[in-house]
């Protein structure tokens, strides 16, 4: 398999991604619409909260609507074992971030921007890096491919 056929795939599955993200939290503000009142009949105008916990059948934690140290806005979801499988959150720099993990905890793909544009960070099984693609500080795309030895190469724009 070429560079370019693993780059096609991996921007297909941060497709797929992202839009299971975007329907996950639409389904977490559903629930909450639902689940927040006390006559469960989901219609009010307002919730207004520090955290909100959303737990499974069995009772355990699986979702977290919270803000983080600095104030900003955290969304994680969790395996029913209380692995954390998904972040949303920001960066120090106040940029965002969504970071997808596997159930042993290591992180497998990471969405985040620098000032000069978006980022992503792939990882494999073992947590080592092993595709990046960033934009310069010229604007430029950059991708980066590497071995488990961080052996590769990265690819950008000729002049």
């Amino acid at each position: 398999m070429t560079v370019e056929e693993r780059l096609d795939q991996l921007e297909k599955r941060n497709k797929r991604l992202t839009a299971a993200l975007t329907l996950m939290a639409v389904a977490i503000c559903a629930v909450i619409t639902v689940a927040a009142t006390g006559d469960k009949d989901g219609y009010f105008d307002t919730v207004i909260a520090k955290t909100v916990w959303v737990t499974n059948d069995a009772g355990g934690l699986v979702v977290t609507l919270a803000a983080n140290d600095d104030g900003d806005g955290f969304v994680q979801t969790m395996s029913a074992e209380r692995k954390e499988l998904v972040r949303l959150s920001s960066t120090v720099s106040d940029n965002g971030i969504v970071a997808t993990y596997q159930p042993n905890g290591k992180e497998l793909v990471k969405l985040t921007a620098t000032d000069n544009g978006g980022v992503i960070d792939v990882r494999n099984k073992t947590g080592e890096r092993i595709v990046t693609m960033n934009a310069d500080e010229y604007g430029n795309g950059v991708v980066g491919a590497w071995n488990r030895k961080g052996r590769g190469r990265t690819l950008e724009p000729g002049p």
